[in-house]
């Protein structure tokens, strides 16, 4: 018999710049915006001008630099405390003599715009007019028509001794107009000047709300005489009449996204899929949620401290995207469609996100299967989403029916409604956190009771791939540095997992990362930021993925581990492999394995596939784990050359085998570990 246990090596190492380790860990391996209708076959909800998004900035583009309190703006005319300036090289019009390179910061309060200028003249009168020299931001806000709304802001530097300087409005029907609160100061230099220049935002109406996925053009309008403009010169194409040529305005969060994101994946330069903006978290600034290729991308101007974002891999297509408030919170809900292939199927999965606070990621409030099709074959529910509540129908069948539809029942979400199942409809009432099952329609099933309801033995789990949270940078980089120095741990070497989560810790999100065998934490939170911990997998022969979901219903993200366990089985060739499930928990400076399970085993071409699933517990609060046998291929009861193991007899709970005399066992958090109930 395979024993049901898992050696676990642990350790843990850190330190600061200076490299003093901290003590070895311990642990114990025993241990209402209004309501939509879905009907599936039907038009899709994207919006038709979701394409028309401005393409993705770069960190050689145009784009805002965050003021930082190190840094602050003097506001004095001179930029030797700015960032690297942008040149203007676009000539829009005429042909300008003027040179002209400039730099946009931003705080929560204002716009600062830096530029220099290299004239051999300079155009002033008192009249701040078109005839004269100026620079110009030409800026555009996304609104929830096809264009966005622009302003351009005309910047007038003073001539010493003949005018002061002066913000303006350049355009629309407030030109000519004083920008209200603004401020522009100007300094000689060599062959022309340079300036600062103060923008409140809330000088303009629409940065009241929104300041994400931003358009923008800086401009200088080159005069050679009063009331001559020879030549006008452009970061970008695009102006207040045609915003939607006018290049993407990246913020701190956004040019993250791009660094860390959309460069990485080659995805830069590409069309998003979805780009909207709404109110989905914390105060009432919006956020800006984007789909590009197959990730969902959050960030905002105050969301995850506004440098940050969160993502998530859809693992498959996205079918569709809407924003709404469907929980009555006051915020908008992220609806979201996607489709994956699985086995000879495509599933589809209705999921709504929710955001409850400025500083946390999105979690899974709802999540139901709502379509599976072959070919030809089909089977789709309706669904009703709006005022709290989510309705799922049964709709009719194609192609299939209670005798030939055998298809794997998914475990991860509720499975889709048969209309000749014993449930056809369903309700789901938001608690305050998530939609919980309500009342239910039920009929005497038809047809075969295995086809009615697929057995045990019929089931196996369907995992698309688990959302990475990740929110970009290089959190505490010299810590796992510091790590692999520590650990030997090749330079080259990358993860197979990166997450930014919290874990623990003072609520700040921590870094936890897969690597090799490895689960290292470390993050500005924990441990003062001076340390890091690790815990080494040894007995797996491989670790193949690490999710983050808070199981035990404590606030801090728990860590789920998936790994093959190899052994040798008396009188074979042929190792077994063991495909184990881990649960890890953060406690105090520990990394403790709280939970240990064996979902599956395989030799040569037998395989037996346990059902091994996460359920609300009774308190709403934390996950139960439920598990059921499976399916088994190539064996059978009297080949197969092992017992049942007992559940709660060792420290790793067995697989249940379809003749092992067990048809189920739940395990349930205590408060100290997941016990079978």
């Amino acid at each position: 018999m395979l024993a049901a246990s898992l050696a676990v090596g642990v350790g843990c190492g850190g330190g600061d710049s200076k490299g003093a380790k901290s003590a070895a860990n311990a642990d114990d391996p025993d241990k209402g915006l209004g309501e939509y209708i879905v009907n599936h076959g039907g038009a899709g909800m994207m919006n038709p001008g979701d394409d028309d998004g401005a393409a993705a900035a770069s960190p050689d583009s145009l784009h805002f630099a965050a003021v930082t309190k190190d840094n602050p703006v003097k506001l004095d005319g001179v930029l030797g405390e700015w960032p690297v300036r942008f040149p203007a090289r676009q000539t829009i019009s005429g042909s300008p003599k003027a040179t002209y390179s400039v730099a946009l910061q931003y705080d929560d309060k204002k716009i600062y715009v830096g530029g220099e200028v290299l004239d051999d003249t300079f155009v002033r009168t008192t009249k701040f007019g078109d005839g004269e020299d100026r620079a110009s931001l030409v800026i555009a806000f996304p609104t929830s028509g096809a264009a966005p709304t622009a302003y351009e802001i005309s910047l007038y530097a003073g001539k010493p001794g003949d005018s002061v300087g002066s913000v303006r409005f350049g355009a629309g029907s407030m030109k000519g107009t004083v920008v209200p609160g603004a401020k522009i100061v100007e300094a000689p230099i060599q062959g022309g000047y340079s300036f600062e220049a103060a923008i409140p935002w809330a000088a303009i109406p629409e940065a009241h709300r929104t300041r994400v996925g931003l358009r923008g053009a800086a401009r200088y309008y080159d005069a050679d005489a009063p009331g001559s403009i020879a030549g006008v010169l452009a970061t970008g194409p695009g102006d207040v009449s045609a915003p939607l040529q006018l290049a993407s305005l990246a913020t701190e969060a956004e040019l993250s996204m791009v660094e860390n994101l959309l460069v990485p994946n080659h995805l830069v330069g590409q069309q998003p899929l979805v780009d909207r903006v709404a109110d989905i978290a914390g105060d009432s600034m919006k956020e800006r949620v984007v789909v590009y290729g197959k990730y969902l991308v959050v960030c905002g101007s105050s969301y995850l401290g506004g440098t940050k974002y969160f993502y998530k891999d859809l693992g498959g297509e996205l079918a569709d995207l809407q924003l709404r408030d469907v929980t009555g919170r006051g915020k908008a809900d992220i609806i979201l469609r996607r489709r994956f292939p699985y086995e000879s199927t495509t599933r589809e999965w209705l999921e709504i996100l929710s955001a409850f606070g400025s500083d946390t990621e999105p979690v899974v409030t709802f999540a139901h299967e709502i379509a599976v099709t072959s070919g030809a074959k089909k089977i789709a529910d309706s669904v009703r989403v709006g005022g709290g509540q989510v309705d799922v129908k049964a709709d009719a069948a194609t192609g299939w029916d209670s005798s030939s539809y055998t298809e794997t029942v998914p475990t991860d979400v509720e499975p889709v409604l048969l209309p000749w199942g014993a449930v056809t409809a369903q309700s789901f009432k938001f608690d305050g956190q998530k939609f919980l099952k309500g009342k239910e329609v039920t009929q005497t099933p038809r047809g075969t009771a295995a086809a009615a309801a697929p057995t045990a033995a019929a089931i196996r789990p369907v995992e698309p791939p688990t959302p990475k949270v990740r929110s970009g940078g290089d959190m505490s980089k010299s810590l796992f540095d510091l790590y692999k120095k520590d650990r030997g741990v090749s330079g080259d070497m990358k993860p197979k997992a990166d997450l930014s989560v919290n874990v623990g810790g003072d609520g700040r999100p921590e870094r936890v990362v897969l690597i090799g065998k490895d689960i290292v934490v470390f993050g500005p939170g924990y441990k003062d930021g001076q340390s890091y911990s690790y815990v080494t997998i040894s007995d797996a022969y491989d670790v193949r993925e690490m999710v983050a979901r808070d199981v035990t219903g404590d606030g801090n993200a728990d860590l789920d581990v998936r790994v093959v366990v190899r052994r040798t089985a008396t009188g074979s060739h042929d190792p077994v492999d063991l495909d184990v499930l881990l649960v890890y928990q953060v406690q105090g400076d520990a990394i403790v394995r709280i939970f240990a399970i064996e979902t599956g085993r395989t030799q040569a071409k037998n395989r037996v596939q346990g059902l091994v699933q996460f359920i609300p517990s009774s308190n709403g609060k934390a996950f139960d784990i439920d598990t059921q046998p499976g399916r088994v291929t190539g064996w059978t009861e009297k080949t197969y050359p092992w017992g049942q193991e007992q559940p709660g007899s060792g420290s790793l709970e067995p697989v249940l085998l379809p003749w092992g005399g067990t048809a189920h066992v739940r395990y349930s958090w205590n408060g100290s570990a997941f016990a079978k109930l």
